[in-house]
């Protein structure tokens, strides 16, 4: 059991960072937002009223107190804990600075999609350090969150279904991160969390599969409501099963399907033993998808793609298990985009992780060496 560090610094100003950070501070904790020059609105906003806003339909608006810095290097330098809220093409950005900043001894946790700890490992031994901070990372933000002005922020907590997993595994910075977030609870390993990308999961397939109504109309789409059909469905359902195929031939306890982490999340109301019916019972149901021809730039496919299908991907191809369907994802999305995500993907050859085999594999991700 941990309890909450009394400061930490955010490294991000984008929706998980500012939540985060709102997190932190609604829970007395000191907290610091750091980022970049590039990224400084939401920076230079907190910067001036010393508090980040939260807008909620019940509540109007609450300001939680937070200090602010265009210096991430030096706010990481401070810091005991640090979080990182960022896009995972972010991660190799700000692994690289805490490689070269972050104090011996201190926790790093990367609240997103999965990654970030085996992006800040290969930026220490690219750095010539090895692991010396207990670093954590989450499968998913626990939140919903959108950023609707320069330091102002809508955010709903989820009830459930993320996990922290950490390298060396079980570390303080997994407790920790469970001491923030209490929906947050502790996994097995950073594979885990990086297989557990539920974007990558539900994202992709309705996208490719009904591009011609999204490539071909101004507006909106019904990204789930219109696009999951049963038939596009079957494509959700069979990634996750490709995915849960690899937890297991790593040995997880943890099994659970994508079906079932929609009603552990809270965005449906229960297992319906369809997932096309489950998910038309969703949240996601009435969720839109920004239409037109510059649809393919959305992060749903620039970032989900090769960040996470082409990592799960090698990861599948490490241990053994094929991955049709995924493959044909990254494939398909190549093609529609013009991008050889293969080529350009993250992947367990970029980490210096590839050809351990599935035993080096788990050593190497439960210590955080190789």
């Amino acid at each position: 059991m941990s309890t909450l560090p009394s400061s930490v610094t955010v490294l991000g100003s984008g929706a998980g960072a500012l939540s985060s950070a709102t997190e932190l501070s609604l829970a007395g904790v000191d907290v610091t937002v750091a980022d970049f020059e590039r990224f400084r609105a939401s920076i230079d906003a907190i910067a001036a009223s010393g508090v980040i806003r939260l807008r909620s339909p019940w509540h109007g608006i609450t300001e939680t107190p937070a200090r602010a810095s265009l210096d991430p290097a030096a706010a990481a330098a401070a810091a005991d804990v640090v979080v990182v809220s960022v896009p995972a093409f972010g991660h190799d950005t700000f692994a690289t600075l805490l490689a070269e900043h972050v104090r011996p001894g201190s926790q790093v946790i990367f609240a997103g999609e999965g990654g970030g700890s085996l992006a800040l490992v290969a930026a220490m031994q690219r750095a010539g350090r090895t692991l010396d901070v207990d670093v954590a990372e989450l499968n998913s933000l626990p939140y919903g969150a959108r950023v609707r002005a320069p330091g102002l922020i809508t955010a709903s907590r989820k009830v459930g279904g993320t996990i922290a997993a950490g390298m060396p595994a079980g570390n303080a910075a997994v407790a920790t991160a469970c001491a923030i977030w209490p929906s947050v609870s502790a996994g097995e390993s950073v594979l885990e969390t990086v297989l557990l990308n539920f974007n990558a999961i539900d994202h992709v397939p309705p996208i490719l599969a009904n591009l011609g109504a999204i490539e071909g109309r101004p507006g909106k789409f019904l990204l789930w409501g219109e696009g999951a059909s049963p038939a596009v469905a079957r494509f959700i359902g069979a990634i996750d099963a490709e995915l849960v195929a690899i937890r297991r031939e790593l040995g997880f306890a943890n099994l659970k399907g994508y079906e079932e982490y929609l009603v552990e999340q809270g965005f449906a109301p229960e297992v319906l033993g369809d997932l096309h019916a489950t998910l038309a019972s969703s949240a996601f149901a009435d969720s839109t998808f920004g239409t037109g021809p510059r649809a393919l730039e959305s992060r749903y496919i620039t970032e989900d793609v090769p960040y996470a299908l082409c990592l799960m991907a090698s990861i599948g191809l490490e241990v053994g298990v094929a991955t049709p369907t995924i493959d044909s994802m990254i494939h398909l999305a190549g093609v529609a985009t013009g991008t050889d995500y293969r080529a350009a993907g993250r992947t367990l050859d970029v980490f210096g992780l590839a050809g351990l085999g599935r035993d080096g594999l788990l050593e190497a991700t439960r210590t955080g060496r190789w």
